[in-house]
């Protein structure tokens, strides 16, 4: 299990916490809205670029297991970049 996951002061655990396995998947999934929990931990929600982080993350994510720990951690890298970003501006 993973105790904690922390990238640019934003602890990621909880969202990765809920992530489960369901009976007949073969990956583990995420039990709700997956891209409005990102954003909404991440402060992200209302920002131009959120919904696009979010899209680049699944589509990095195809490239290997889809699955939605892995969206989450470039979700995570992502969401880093736009708010250092942000501080420079």
């Amino acid at each position: 299990m993973i105790n904690n996951f922390i990238v640019d002061d934003i602890d990621w655990s909880p969202i990765l916490q809920s992530i489960r396995y369901k009976s007949g998947q073969t990956l583990p999934t995420y039990p709700g809205d997956l891209k409005a929990a990102l954003l909404n931990h991440s402060g992200l929600a209302n920002h131009p670029k959120g919904s696009e982080a979010y899209q680049i993350a699944v589509e990095i994510a195809r490239t290997s297991s889809c699955c939605d720990p892995e969206i989450v951690y470039w979700f995570s890298r992502l969401a880093a970049l736009i708010s250092s970003q942000q501080e420079k501006e």
